[in-house]
């Protein structure tokens, strides 16, 4: 088995992980914490940890611009995955000036959420032609 395949399935595992957790956080809260954290953590080596996209094209491939856009879109996201994972940990109450809900890791999961699957579709209708 090859590294990338191996972190592929590293990567699967923690966004069953993510998933998980997130689906579980209303009636338990505490454990699907840690469940989503390291689902989070899971998910980010593998994405991380993979052959980087630019050595897959050639420098005069027309595609590498839009890909390479659409990739560090996704690592945009998955900043946004690792500070909703934190946001989970803390505790109700005003952080800066901006009150912080039970529910607020949300909104930054959502943002992830729509990143993802907008990158996914898109890089897979660049990748086919």
């Amino acid at each position: 088995m090859d590294r990338d395949r191996l972190l592929g399935y590293v990567e699967i595992v923690g966004e069953m992980l993510v998933l998980i957790g997130a689906v579980a956080w209303l009636p338990l809260r505490a454990s699907a914490a840690w469940i989503f954290a390291v689902g989070v953590v899971l998910f980010a080596i593998g994405r991380f940890s993979q052959t980087p996209f630019y050595q897959k094209y050639s420098v005069h491939d027309p595609k590498e611009l839009t890909l390479r856009r659409l990739y560090h879109q996704r690592v945009f996201g998955m900043v946004a995955l690792i500070l909703s994972a934190a946001m989970m940990f803390l505790p109700v109450g005003f952080y800066y000036g901006m009150y912080v809900g039970a529910s607020s890791w949300l909104i930054l999961f959502v943002i992830f959420v729509v990143i993802e699957v907008y990158s996914v579709f898109r890089i897979s209708a660049i990748e086919k032609t």
